[in-house]
C-alpha cells in the first residue's frame, strides 16, 4: 500500500497527516472466475496451497458456490471505447466490516492507544522517523519472504475475481477470507480505521479507494492493493487489472505503471542512493505523458506497516542516504495520464481520485536489498494482461489498437513532467 506525501490540494484541513494510499463472492458474470483458479499454483514453488484447499475451509464468502468459467475474453484485444467513466462518490455503498477469528494475532497498532482515524496519524515506532532506517537479520528476512509470498497470493486471488458485474467489495471479501484462512491478518482492516482488508482503486481513482457494492464494468481498471501481516511481519503488494477490453489509453497507461514500477527496482542494489529510484522512474513517465506525484510514496515495511525510508517516485532533492543489504521497502508508483496532476481527497476521509476524471494505474512490489543486488519479495509481478486474455498480436503494436475516442480527462498538463517538485516543502505521507 503506498505511502502518500498528499499535497495540500487533498487533504480538506490542514495538519492533518492523512494515509494517501491507503454478498457475491466474485461472481460468475466476470470473464474469468474465481474457480477457473482452481488447480491454480503459485508460480514460485512456496509450498502454497492451491485455492480449492482454503475454499474447502469455510472461505467462501457466505456459503456462495463458485462457478467453474471459460475464459470468454481469451482472445480479447484492446480495443475502442466510446465512453470513459470516471468513478464518483457516493456509487457505491460500504459493507461493515468483516469478522476475524479471534485466534488470528493483530498488529500492534489494533492495540489500545493505536490511531483509530487518519486525523489520528500513523502509528509510532522506532523506524517510523526519518533517518531511522531497519537493516533485518537473516530470520527477520525469511519472516518477510513468508509473508510477501503470501501477499502475492492473495493478490493473485482478488486479480481472478475481477470481471464484469462483479462488485469491489466481493474482491474484498475473497482476498480477506483467503488469508484468514492462511492464518494471517489483512493489515489495512481497521488501520487508522480503514474498513476494508484491501484497497480498490478503480479508473480516476488514485489510491486507497474503498471496496464497496459498484459493479466493475467492461473497459474499466482496478488497482487491487494486498497487505497482509503473517507471523509479525507485512508483505505489501499491488496490480492493476483490466476488465475485460482495454481501450488503448487505459492499456498504455496501465504498461507504462508497470514499466516504471520495474525501472525504479532495476535501479536498487547496496551503495544505491534512494534518489536513483526516482530518476529512473521519471524515464518513464517522461516519455509516457504521465505524471508520477512525489507526494505519493513508497516506504519501509516489516513489523511495522509504515516506516522509514520515504520512497519518492520523481526526480527529488531528499538525501536519505544509500542502500544498505537488508533493508526492504515498497516501490509502489502511482500514474496519472497525460500528465494530469489533480488530486481530490474524498469526504471518507481515503479515497484519492483526479478532479478531471483522468485515469491512474500502479503497480507495487516490496523489495529486499541483498549483498549482490535485489530481491522482489512479492515477485513475479503479476502478469494482469495475460489474466485478461489479451493476446499478445492484439496489444504489441501500435496499428493493431485503436485509439479511445472517450473523454474523462482534461489533458491539462500540472508542473514540470517527471520533475514532481511540488509539494517538496510539505510533508510526505505513506500510503498502504
Amino acid at each position: 500500500m503506498v505511502a502518500a506525501v498528499v499535497s495540500s490540494s487533498c487533504v480538506p484541513s490542514a495538519g492533518h497527516r492523512r494515509l494517501a494510499s491507503s454478498s457475491k463472492l466474485c461472481g460468475d458474470r466476470g470473464p474469468v472466475g474465481v474457480a477457473r483458479a482452481i488447480g491454480w499454483h503459485s508460480v514460485e514453488d512456496r509450498g502454497a496451497r492451491r485455492p480449492s484447499d482454503w475454499l474447502t475451509q469455510g472461505a467462501l464468502c457466505n456459503g456462495s458456490a463458485i462457478v467453474l468459467l471459460a475464459a470468454a475474453t481469451s482472445g480479447a484485444s484492446v480495443t475502442k471505447r466510446r465512453f470513459r467513466r470516471p468513478v464518483k462518490p457516493g456509487e457505491g455503498i460500504v459493507s461493515s466490516q468483516l469478522h476475524v477469528p479471534p485466534h488470528i494475532v493483530r498488529p500492534p497498532y489494533l492495540g489500545p492507544g493505536g490511531p483509530r482515524s487518519p486525523q489520528d496519524g500513523f502509528p509510532d515506532h522506532e523506524f517510523f522517523q526519518k533517518g531511522r532506517i531497519e537493516i533485518k537479520d537473516r530470520e527477520q528476512i525469511e519472516r518477510m519472504r513468508a509473508s510477501c509470498a503470501l501477499a502475492r497470493e492473495a493478490l493473485e486471488v482478488g486479480g481472478r475475481c475481477v470481471g464484469a458485474g462483479v462488485t469491489t467489495e466481493a474482491i474484498d471479501e475473497a482476498v480477506h477470507n483467503f488469508i484468514i484462512a492462511r492464518g494471517a491478518y489483512p493489515s489495512p482492516l481497521g488501520y487508522m480505521g480503514f474498513p476494508k482488508a484491501v484497497c480498490t482503486s478503480v479508473n480516476n481513482v488514485i489510491a486507497h479507494g474503498i471496496p464497496d457494492s459498484r459493479k466493475l464494468k467492461d473497459g474499466d481498471i482496478v488497482n487491487v492493493d494486498v497487505t497482509l501481516y503473517l507471523d509479525g511481519y507485512h508483505g505489501d503488494t499491488s496490480c492493476t487489472f483490466f476488465v475485460g477490453r482495454p481501450s488503448r489509453q487505459a492499456y498504455e497507461l496501465t504498461m507504462a505503471a508497470k514499466h516504471a514500477m520495474e525501472a525504479g527496482i532495476k535501479v536498487c542494489g547496496p551503495g544505491v542512493d534512494f534518489r536513483e529510484i526516482g530518476k529512473a522512474i521519471s524515464k518513464v513517465t517522461d516519455q509516457a505523458d504521465c505524471f508520477c506525484s512525489s507526494q505519493l510514496i513508497g516506504h519501509g515495511i516489516g513489523s511495522y506497516f509504515h516506516g522509514s525510508p520515504e520512497v519518492i517516485h520523481a526526480v527529488n532533492p531528499v538525501d536519505q542516504g544509500l542502500m544498505q543489504p537488508g533493508m526492504t521497502f515498497t516501490i509502489e508508483p502511482c500514474l496519472v495520464e497525460k500528465n494530469e496532476s489533480s488530486c481530490v481527497l474524498w469526504a471518507d476521509g481515503w479515497t484519492m481520485s483526479t478532479k478531471t476524471g483522468a485515469w491512474s494505474a500502479q503497480f507495487e512490489h516490496t523489495i529486499l536489498i541483498t549483498d549482490n543486488g535485489h530481491e522482489m519479495l512479492t515477485g513475479p509481478t503479476i502478469d494482469s494482461k495475460a489474466m485478461a486474455g489479451i493476446s499478445s498480436s492484439a496489444s504489441s503494436g501500435r496499428a493493431q489498437v485503436q485509439k479511445s475516442s472517450g473523454g474523462g480527462s482534461s489533458g491539462k498538463r500540472g508542473g514540470q513532467p517527471g520533475t514532481g517538485r511540488r509539494g517538496f516543502g510539505q510533508s510526505r505521507r505513506r500510503a498502504f
